[in-house]
């Protein structure tokens, strides 16, 4: 059946009557405007405008009515709608003054083609549309040149980890609407704090190396910026329900008020999804909320939004021994109880406003506030008396630690920062001067929560702490970004921040370690960017980063109760004279400092395109994997005296048939450790030069074919990621296979006149029901689930 379903589709392409072309320019302000999306809606068929403004697409059938769109960040967008009867010439002058203001706020943070010095991908609303269902946003990027992702439930929903050029996302940079999301103390980001978010996503820009990330963590891996906008002058609701494998269930309603009283729009979104998980009791059930105002006037826009959700899921930190992946009942299992779980919610309010007092100067100024509090409850039986300070020099005389014993783990984290920052255009270019102030501070405690036996002052809700601290972390930076127009094809970038960050560690309960850390960095990067042609660009660019390592690396203070016998938890700093005290000015892990080059080339034509780039980053202190984990699933990480990645990128696109997208990439790597000596004990040192680095894989490979053609969407993916090793000695049992996975996504979109239109979508994920695992630490392994689907209907009105 499905062989000629593919038949009729292949030869659908051929029914309509002789291709015509579509020309133009568009204009702003009586001035070219490239990098401007032209594209017929529902179709297929789109390019962006040169540097002259000048846009063409041919092979658009006759006959036919369009819906040619114009679509530019920033200005308001167009729509001409007519029959294509012969070739035609389209010209059109794009205004940000339909709205009374600009649409979306500028982020100075995003990449431009043809002009910025910076190796990245994209990725628009448009297809994000069309592929979304549940996944959570590393799922949905991972076919992305040199990226990955793996589950900890299995099935891409609750906690998912990506990483770029094998770097993980501790050292990715991430931005919504160019505001950092990385916790200030753990470096790391975690995806599960924003379900449903790609609902409310208008673009994805991913950036590898240190890019452009002026915000936030220095980026070594890679930058995500994020771009939300769901504020439209047209009124919109939007409702949806699907379900699907692993009893997966998700609802959601959106309204948007569309312009009211010429200046404000209102937006609103709920949605809840729910799954059991791949895994035993991995379960999830997320509630997600997005709500904004946005006023636009003549030259300044105002947006207020709100967005988060409470989380509640059961917890599969724990991968699974290698050899358990061949079985269909093992591979599912997972270690922990299943009254360990978690409760957690960190909503985000954000202020953006974007003022431009002429066509020269833009001021932009955000303002966010972010407050997360939640806990999670693990197992405690392994603990003893002394571990949870219960012993009589405590007060407490306990003789052993039950087998329910339930541990809870709290954090309160409290976020505010301004951006500020103001772009000057010139004839030459553009300048970027800007800043960034952050004041963090959080609260960690841990209780036993239960526990056969244990009084009510020892285990439950009103129990004492066995350990308690507050931590905090100050931000402050600034930023130099220029664009520089050296001749019509050359442009020269240039940035230059300097920042300065502080952490703080005091009020520790039992222990009292009280200290204060400062770094300060300058972090420059050059590059140019040579057009030689309308179609085809090279750039060069050179960076240095460097970064500072994350609190748990100089004191993991929640285990710092770890009995002597154990191997005691310490803090990680030099001895101070008297050989007992701490000298806190001199931490052992040192911030890592990357040297990186870039270069890369680019070709457009009509029907395809292609890039092409290498890489060199050499690193000194480089913060790697030891191969061992914590109690918690999390890699122990040291300093790498020196070690070096290089590789080389490729990506492109072809269109077919009209109707038809073949695109793909691949990237080949080498990612070794020069100098290295591993300290398993003090008296038995290993050298590991010249060992590759635990989960960089050498070789990934992306395929895409895609159909899109008025209602239609169909798209078959293929995914390639080569083997790679989960610790640093290079042993072949702790060896990820390389695996290959097969996707499909589908939708058809059901137009009622003048009623609204209903969408119907179908996901079936891992085609082939292959069984692999996606990732590994030292000897635990991630299984991914087997085949599954996903199918949703969702319905708009507009």
């Amino acid at each position: 059946m499905s062989k000629y379903i593919f038949i009729f589709v292949i030869l659908s392409g051929f029914l309509f009557g002789r291709d015509i072309v579509i020309h133009g320019q568009v204009t702003a302000a009586h001035q070219p405007l490239s990098g401007v999306d032209v594209y017929i809606e529902n179709s297929g068929i789109g390019t962006a405008s040169d540097e002259n403004g000048r846009y063409l697409l041919d092979k658009v059938p006759q006959n036919s009515p369009v819906t040619l769109v114009f679509h530019y960040v920033g200005y308001a967008e167009v729509k001409r709608h007519f029959t294509t009867i012969a070739d035609t010439t389209i010209n059109v002058a794009l205004s940000r003054d339909i709205l009374k203001g600009p649409i979306v706020t500028s982020i100075a943070t995003m990449a431009r083609g043809r002009r910025s010095a910076v190796t990245f991908s994209n990725i628009k609303k448009k297809e994000l549309q069309n592929r979304y269902s549940t996944q959570d946003i590393p799922e949905l990027i991972a076919d992305l040149p040199s990226t990955t992702f793996y589950s900890e439930n299995g099935n891409g929903i609750g906690y998912n980890y990506l990483s770029i050029r094998g770097f993980d996302q501790r050292r990715i940079s991430v931005l919504i609407n160019g505001i950092p999301q990385n916790d200030p103390e753990d470096h790391n980001i975690y995806w599960i704090d924003f379900p449903d978010l790609v609902s409310n996503i208008d673009e994805v820009q991913v950036q590898r190396g240190a890019g452009n990330a002026f915000y936030g963590p220095a980026a070594i891996g890679g930058s995500i910026n994020i771009k939300t906008s769901n504020f439209s002058p047209e009124f919109q609701i939007n409702a949806g329900i699907g379900g699907g494998t692993f009893n997966t269930r998700k609802q959601l309603l959106s309204i948007n008020s569309g312009l009211l009283a010429d200046h404000y729009i209102l937006y609103g979104r709920y949605s809840a999804i729910t799954s059991d998980g791949y895994r035993d009791h991995a379960w999830v059930d997320f509630k997600s909320f997005f709500a904004g105002m946005a006023r636009y006037d003549a030259n300044s826009s105002l947006r207020l939004q709100f967005y988060g959700g409470p989380i509640r899921d059961g917890l599969a930190y724990t991968g699974l021994p290698r050899n358990y992946n061949d079985d269909e009942k093992l591979r599912r299992t997972n270690p922990l109880r299943k009254d360990e779980t978690e409760s957690f919610s960190q909503p985000h309010l954000e202020l953006i406003h974007e003022w431009q007092p002429s066509e020269h100067l833009i001021v932009n100024n955000s303002l966010f506030y972010v407050s997360g509090k939640g806990y999670f409850d693990y197992d405690g039986s392994w603990g003893t008396p002394a571990y949870f300070r219960l012993t009589p020099s405590f007060g407490y005389s306990v003789d052993s630690i039950p087998s329910n014993t339930l541990v809870r783990a709290y954090v309160d984290n409290k976020q505010i920062g301004w951006l500020p920052q103001v772009i000057v255009k010139t004839r030459d270019g553009d300048i970027t001067l800007g800043a960034e102030f952050r004041y963090h501070r959080s609260l960690h405690w841990g209780r036993l929560q239960k526990g056969d036996g244990l009084t009510a002052d020892i285990a439950g809700n009103n129990a004492r702490h066995y350990y308690e601290y507050r931590a905090g972390k100050d931000i402050l930076s600034f930023y130099y970004h220029q664009n520089y127009n050296w001749s019509r094809q050359i442009t020269l970038q240039t940035d230059l921040q300097y920042t300065y960050k502080r952490y703080l560690f005091y009020n520790e309960k039992f222990i009292g370690t009280d200290f204060k850390v400062p770094y300060q960095f300058i972090n420059p990067r050059v590059g140019v960017n040579y057009n030689l042609s309308k179609g085809a660009n090279t750039y060069f660019s050179i960076y240095s980063t460097t970064r500072e390592p994350r609190l748990k690396n100089l004191y993991n203070a929640a285990e710092a109760s770890t009995p002597e016998s154990w191997g005691p938890i310490k803090p990680r700093f030099e001895l101070a004279a008297d050989s007992v005290s701490y000298n806190f000015n001199a931490p052992l892990v040192k911030p890592e400092t990357l040297t990186g080059i870039e270069f890369g080339v680019g070709l457009k034509r009509d029907l395809w395109q292609m890039k092409a780039n290498t890489y060199l980053m050499d690193f000194k202190n480089e913060i790697i994997k030891k191969g061992q984990v914590d109690r918690f699933g999390q890699p122990i990480t040291g300093n790498a005296e020196h070690s070096r990645h290089y590789g080389v990128e490729l990506s492109g696109a072809l269109r077919f048939l009209t109707r038809f997208t073949v695109s793909g990439n691949a990237s080949f790597s080498r990612n070794k450790l020069i100098a290295y000596t591993y300290y398993g004990t003090v008296d038995s040192p290993v050298k590991l030069d010249g060992n590759p680095i635990a989960g960089f894989p050498d070789m990934l490979v992306n395929i895409r074919i895609t159909y899109n053609w008025k209602s239609m969407y169909a798209s078959l993916s293929n995914k390639y990621t080569g083997s790679f090793y989960t610790d640093n000695f290079k042993n072949p049992l702790n060896k990820n296979a390389a695996f290959n996975t097969i996707n499909f996504n589908s939708s058809y979109k059901l137009m009622l006149k003048g009623a609204g239109s209903f969408i119907f979508q179908l996901r079936i994920s891992n085609l082939l029901n292959q069984k692999y695992t996606a990732f590994g630490e030292g000897a635990m392994f991630y299984p991914a689930a087997t085949l599954a689907f996903y199918g949703g209907i969702k319905y708009e009105f507009r």
